[in-house]
């Protein structure tokens, strides 16, 4: 039985979904006499589509950038890579303020200039962050930059949605979802070709100069959705609380977040201070590495439909599992085939994992539902995570915290089974 969901006349309940950290709400006033309007020809919103994707790309590029200037931070502020490691918990920290508070922001600004200022403000915080003097200062302008970059996701993709007509928005959403995957691969590429020369700060100051340009460039544009938001509204929590099968997806994202962001935050800290490659070796390989993932979201997004939600996660969530331990355990080039394939698979997991989510909850919680699991998901894999791997090298046990992290990976398939009997368990292609 293939699921369909009719549309909705006038101002239809916002539908929410997370791909790798990000709110992503989904059909708010998609219907209105805004200046954008659903185009039956997809090819009409193609632009509008690619701005937004530009967009989505300078929201996530300054949480990307901490993982592979991580050691350069650290010995600028002379502190330890474990309390360098920190600053992810604090970004973290500042992302899901943003994400709780950008409904208001966006009532009151319009889905269009919320985008125009996160984007422009988190250029100003990054150029802002390459000139403080003391890593608490550091702390406290990064903590505002996170809340910038947090504000973007609802109005993004509420205004990617309302750019298409429902039958496109599939491929809409891909494309928009292309912009986090090319930060993942040019914000440790582009850092190694700069950072040499330029240090760390510089490569805050171009990404900076950049991001403004980019907001200049989207206002000018007169992309975006001109109609406000709606503040999160919170009646609707009784409507999920008691769904297991909707814990259980919030328990498995926020693990794949310790697997895809967790791991990615400190892997070229771990390459470098305890393997011994090069900076520009590392940072290089590691941005190559992603590009995979363009193949493997697709694939598992076919697959899902074809054999079922619970049989792709059971082998994406093994096969990361595995991957995560080998990067613990092992030297030379099975290191480097582990650091190659990780990323690959756990980046396929998060358009599955937020299908189901919006499968699981009724329509009208739907926003709240992401509302609340981005943010776990976030403090887990991009807050907790680092900073607990961040210690364990510290410790001089930087192996034992990626194999940990493995096993937990590969022990929550023990989560799978609850999903029996839902909606996840009854989907089947027609």
């Amino acid at each position: 039985m293939r699921i369909h969901q009719r549309r909705r006349r006038g101002n239809t309940p916002a539908r929410s979904e997370f791909v790798t950290g990000r709110l992503d709400v989904i059909g708010q006033n998609e219907h209105s006499t805004g200046t954008m309007h659903s185009q039956e020809n997809f090819s009409r919103s193609v632009p509008s589509v690619l701005t937004l994707m530009m967009m989505v790309f300078f929201a996530v590029s300054p949480r990307f950038l901490l993982s592979p200037l991580l050691l350069r931070i650290a010995t600028t502020f002379g502190v330890g890579y474990g309390r360098a490691s920190a600053v992810f918990l604090t970004a973290s920290f500042g992302f899901v303020t943003g994400l709780l508070t950008s409904g208001y922001i966006a009532h009151r600004l319009t889905h269009r200039f919320t985008i125009v200022f996160a984007i422009g403000l988190s250029g100003i915080l990054l150029i802002a962050l390459s000139m403080v003097r003391s890593f608490a200062a550091f702390h406290v302008v990064l903590f505002f930059c996170g809340w910038a970059t947090g504000l973007y996701p609802g109005s993004g993709v509420t205004s990617v949605a309302a750019a298409v007509a429902d039958r496109h928005r599939g491929k809409a959403m891909a494309i928009h979802e292309s912009g986090p995957n090319i930060a993942f691969i040019l914000a440790p590429v582009l850092s190694a070709a700069i950072a040499p020369t330029f240090g760390w700060h510089g490569v805050f100051v171009v990404f900076g100069v950049a991001a403004i340009v980019a907001a200049i460039v989207f206002l000018i544009s007169g992309r975006g959705l001109a109609e406000p938001g709606q503040p999160p509204n919170f009646s609707n929590l009784r409507m999920f609380i008691h769904d297991r099968s909707f814990w259980v997806i919030v328990l498995l994202l926020a693990i794949a977040a310790v697997g895809a962001i967790g791991v990615y935050s400190v892997l070229p800290t771990f390459l470098i201070a305890e393997h011994g490659y090069s900076e520009r070796f590392v940072n290089s390989y590691i941005g190559v590495s992603r590009v995979t993932g363009f193949v493997a979201i697709l694939t598992a997004g076919v697959l899902a439909d074809r054999i079922g939600f619970s049989a792709v996660i059971a082998v994406i969530i093994g096969v990361t599992g595995v991957m995560t331990i080998l990067l613990g355990l092992t030297t030379g080039a099975p290191l480097l085939i582990a650091v190659f394939l990780q990323p690959m698979l756990v980046q396929s997991f998060f358009p599955v994992a937020i299908n189901g989510l919006t499968l699981v909850v009724p329509p009208a919680a739907r926003s709240l539902a992401v509302s609340l699991a981005i943010p776990l998901a976030n403090l887990v894999g991009t807050g907790i995570a680092p900073r607990a791997l961040g210690a364990a090298g510290s410790a001089g046990v930087f192996g034992l915290g990626f194999v940990i992290a493995g096993v937990l990976t590969v022990a929550s398939l023990a989560l799978l089974p609850l999903l029996r009997g839902g909606p996840l368990a009854r989907r089947t292609e027609a």
